[in-house]
């Protein structure tokens, strides 16, 4: 599935998580750590959203995605699932 980067945001959150995740939002709550309810506002069009809560959401959607396990405090990550990741020259 593809999604389309001129949707809005909170659209992309959502579809991610539904179609390309097939989470629900307790589900998900358990993978990143954000509970249900902040969840559900990163999916609403209506809600103000600080932006470095917005990056730590993104970051955690995407180590979800990957598989990747792990805490802040142990600075230990262990892949779960094989990925492939290119690096971009600035």
């Amino acid at each position: 599935m593809e999604i389309d980067a001129d949707e809005p945001e909170y659209v992309q959150c959502r579809r991610w998580r539904e179609e390309v995740m097939e989470l629900s939002r307790s589900q998900l709550a358990v993978l990143t750590g954000f509970s249900a309810g902040a969840i559900k506002d990163f999916e609403r069009p209506d809600k103000n959203i600080d932006e470095n809560a917005r990056k730590r959401y993104r970051m955690a959607c995407a180590a979800a995605e990957f598989g990747i396990e792990g805490g802040w405090l142990n600075r230990k990550l262990v892949l779960t699932r094989r990925f492939e990741m290119t690096v971009l020259q600035d």
